[in-house]
């Protein structure tokens, strides 16, 4: 019993989808590969949070200038 493949408009734009939206998804894959393959190389270049120095409790003792200990009133 041999089988006929016709291949109809129906068929023919659901593969068209089918590609197009694998086709997309590829890129979204390699947009985010890419993301990921560069953000080590940023994250080390910049410090962490943990090595850069401690924010003031008081933001005016930062704009104050030091006032050694000997000379304080």
């Amino acid at each position: 019993m041999p089988y006929v493949f016709s291949m109809t408009t129906r068929m023919a734009t659901i593969a068209a989808c089918c590609v197009l939206l694998l086709c997309v998804l590829l890129f979204l894959l390699g947009v985010e590969i890419g993301a990921r393959y560069v953000a080590p190389a940023q994250a080390s270049a910049t410090p962490a949070a943990s090595e850069r120095a401690p924010a003031p409790a008081n933001p005016d003792a930062a704009s104050a200038p030091a006032v050694p200990a000997s000379n304080a009133s």
